[in-house]
Parts: structure tokens; C-alpha cells; sequence
């Protein structure tokens, strides 16, 4: 899954402002002047430029609410807000230019930051171009066409030449597509709107823009947690500041430090700010980000677990394909009539779904029912991983554990397990058992 930020603004688009760039072309001088910085060669800007502060050299990004996210086989883009039409641009460059492409649209909701950019995205316009566009809200068809009658735009939705199809689903509809399973949940916003979880065998990303938490007890909260549980990256609302949810209860967003706490409860690896306030300066949304990050410094955190937070920035890509640390896979070799399995990465919850899908293909395609499962590159074990592997136990004839690191045996110890399981050192024991 590779993710692209193509409008990270909510309400309405903010772009920079010529006193803006004067600003930060003005703070970059400073700081040449309190560094003392001598700048005479191309190499010597490039350092320059590297050692600026992000709202100094860079913008956060003015376009409002619009994510690409990309397979092998598909390409799916969450809203179309005004940074639709710069998506649209780089898809003219590509299949949807010679009419040959096919996306699928979802939207959360049809507040204008979500829509506006719709009129303005030429491969719609493009004959053989074909779009899947998935929504909760029943009206979708009627807000998309509505806002391009002749009072409001030059072209009515007729003139759109690409083949578009339109698809009710509803909240909590799984709609597979390829290899992704993609969820909703309800948001608390006015007139509502939806979070998007989407999952893969290997990762798993949760927008949930535009929503507001209007209780924090963890009754209430169980919902949230359960479907963000684990999601190797969660884009989440935090428009205000916590004193501005306060503030303007019912307008239906967050803030970084909530998603925070919910990011820690819901053990995401992965926190991004996003839906910045269109009166937010990037340093005063970089200012934010920097008081999520030294609250969640404050938190007591539960073993193994350390949630990134950062910011949503207008062109940011994230690729989730390489997102190497933690990450469980699985080798399996056959050796004899036994089948050995080397787990990798982090045994904790979405690592337990697909250790237990694997081990079901296993069971019934009868390739064993003897099975070592060599535990030497597991960065960690979870309450939920432990729970698999006890599952396994149970339904296969003889299973044994072996090179387990001390921390992952520290858990089964602690949990009084280790009596449960056959633990060797080495795999040539584990086999040697067998064989006797």
C-alpha cells in the first residue's frame, strides 16, 4: 500500500500568502545571521536548506482533504477536496491520459472540503476512464451532480464522459477489493460522516477524518479502539487545539492530543495530524505537533509499544510495502514430515490474524500436522500473540517452540505458559524428538 497526501486543510483551501513566504524567506535569513553561516557554493545553500526548521523550508499545504492510495493492482482515492485536481493532473500522466484507467472513490462525507475538487478532476471528463465511487451517504449522486449545475460551475455532471458507477454501501459493509478489505465506522460529525480501515495480509491504514469524540470513557471509547486496533498508520483529525474542542463542542473534530491517547489505547504504530485548520500557520501546526509528541512523552507506555506521531504535509508519500521494522511475515520450509515455520517481526494482534489464517491453510490443505516454529527474529510478544500460538497448540498434533529470545520467554513465563509448550534450543532438537 503506498499512501499520498494530495490536500491534508479542512473547511477551505489555505494557500500561502505572499507575506507568508516573506516570513519565511525573513526566518531564513535569521538564521544564517545567528549561525554565522558563510554561504559560498551550491553545497553550502543545500546544508543550509537541510538545517532549517520544516516550517521554515517547506509548507504544510493548502489544498483541502484528498488521499491516494496505491496497490499493484489498484489505485483508491478517500474524498475530493481541492487537492483533487492536482491528483488529477498526475493521473492525466499516466493510463487515465489515453482513457485506459480505473480508480475507486470513497467518501467519508459531502461537507465542501471533501467535494469541492470534484468538478475540477480531468480524468473524469476522459472517455473509456472508469470510476467506483463508494459512499455511506445516500445523496452522494445528488451533492456531486448538484454542485456542478450552471449556477455553480461551467460544466454540468452530463459533460463527464468517464464511465461512473456508483455503489451504496453501508456502515460496516465490507467491500473487498484485490487483496484489501475495507471497513467503516461512524464518526460523531454534523450529519455525519464515516472512518475508512483499510487491510491487507501485510498492513493496514485508518482515516478518520472529521470526527469528534464527545466522551472519553472507555465504554464509549471501545468502538474507536477496536476498529484502529493495530493500524500501521492512523490519520486522524485534530483541526483544533484541546482547547478549541472545548471550545466548539459539536462542530464535530479533534485534536492531536486525543488522537494521542486513542492512538496509544488502540496500540497504532503510526499517529498522523491531519485536516489542519485553515487559519493554522505551519508553525503553529508544526507548534502542535511538538505538544502531541511531548504529551505522549509524558504517558506511561505499556511494553512494546512506542506510537510515531507526525504531521500530514501536502505531498507526503508513505509506503507501507517497506515498512520494515516490526513487521510479522512468516517463511515457512518443510523438513521431513515436519513443517517449520520462522516468525518474524512483532507477535502481537493483526500478527495473530495472520499467523491463524496461515495456519488454517495449512490444516486444510493436511501439508502437517507437525509443526517447529523458530521464534529467533521475534522483536516481541503480545497477550494476543500468545493466545495464536496456544490456538495452535491446540489443533495441531505436536508442536514445539524453539531459539525463543529471552524477551518473548520472559512473556510466556510471566503469563505461566511455558509449561503448555515443547521449547527447544536448537531445531535439529525439536526434530530429534520427533524422530524418537
Amino acid at each position: 500500500m503506498k499512501i499520498k497526501f494530495w490536500g491534508v486543510r479542512g473547511s477551505i483551501p489555505a494557500p500561502l500568502l505572499a507575506q507568508d513566504i516573506k516570513d519565511k524567506v525573513l526566518s531564513a535569513l535569521q538564521e544564517i545571521v545567528r549561525q554565522g553561516i558563510e554561504l559560498k557554493t551550491d553545497a553550502d545553500l543545500a546544508t543550509l536548506a537541510d538545517s532549517l526548521q520544516p516550517e521554515i523550508v517547506s509548507t504544510i499545504g493548502g489544498n483541502t482533504t484528498c488521499i491516494s492510495l496505491e496497490t499493484e493492482d489498484l489505485f483508491i482515492i478517500f474524498d475530493a477536496g481541492s487537492g483533487m485536481r492536482d491528483l488529477g493532473q498526475y493521473l492525466m500522466s499516466r493510463e487515465f491520459g489515453a482513457g485506459k484507467g480505473h480508480a475507486c472513490i470513497f467518501f467519508t462525507h459531502t461537507h465542501w472540503d471533501h467535494i469541492q475538487g470534484f468538478p475540477f478532476f480531468v480524468p473524469a471528463f476522459v472517455p473509456g476512464n472508469q470510476f467506483d465511487i463508494y459512499h455511506i451517504h445516500p445523496y452522494v449522486p445528488k451533492v456531486l451532480a448538484e454542485q456542478m449545475q450552471p449556477e455553480f460551475f461551467p460544466a454540468e455532471f452530463s459533460r463527464l464522459d468517464a464511465d461512473i458507477r456508483f455503489h451504496q454501501i453501508e456502515e460496516g459493509q465490507e467491500v473487498v477489493l484485490g487483496d484489501l478489505k475495507i471497513n467503516s465506522l461512524e464518526l460523531y460529525h454534523p450529519n455525519k460522516a464515516y472512518s475508512y480501515r483499510v487491510d491487507n495480509l501485510n498492513s493496514s491504514m485508518v482515516l478518520a477524518t472529521d470526527g469528534e469524540y464527545t466522551r472519553l470513557d472507555r465504554a464509549f471509547m471501545q468502538r474507536y479502539y477496536d476498529f484502529y486496533r493495530d493500524a500501521d498508520v492512523l490519520i486522524f483529525d485534530a483541526q483544533y487545539s484541546v482547547r478549541e474542542a472545548i471550545i466548539k463542542e459539536e462542530w464535530g473534530h479533534s485534536s492531536g492530543m486525543f488522537g494521542a491517547d486513542i492512538a496509544k489505547a488502540a496500540n497504532v504504530k503510526k499517529l498522523l495530524l491531519f485536516h489542519h485548520d485553515p487559519t493554522s500557520t505551519d508553525a503553529e501546526i508544526i507548534h502542535a505537533l511538538a505538544k502531541t509528541q511531548e504529551y505522549l512523552a509524558k504517558q506511561t507506555q505499556p511494553i512494546n509499544q512506542s506510537v510515531e506521531v507526525d504531521v500530514a504535509v501536502e505531498g507526503m508519500e508513505i509506503d507501507l510495502d517497506h515498512v520494515d521494522a516490526g513487521r510479522f511475515s512468516i517463511e515457512e520450509t518443510q523438513i521431513n514430515q515436519t513443517l517449520c515455520l520462522k516468525l518474524s517481526g512483532e507477535f502481537d494482534g493483526q500478527a495473530s490474524e495472520i499467523f491463524a489464517r496461515h495456519l488454517l491453510d495449512i490444516m486444510q490443505a493436511e501439508r502437517s500436522q507437525r509443526l517447529v516454529l523458530d521464534m529467533a527474529e521475534l522483536d516481541g510478544l503480545t497477550m494476543a500473540g500468545m493466545s495464536a500460538l496456544l490456538d495452535a497448540r491446540r489443533q495441531t498434533y505436536s508442536m514445539a517452540l524453539v531459539n525463543v529470545p529471552k524477551d518473548v520467554y520472559d512473556v510466556l513465563e510471566l503469563a505461566g505458559t511455558t509449561d503448555f509448550f515443547a521449547i527447544y534450543d536448537r531445531i535439529e532438537d525439536a526434530l530429534g524428538s520427533y524422530a524418537g
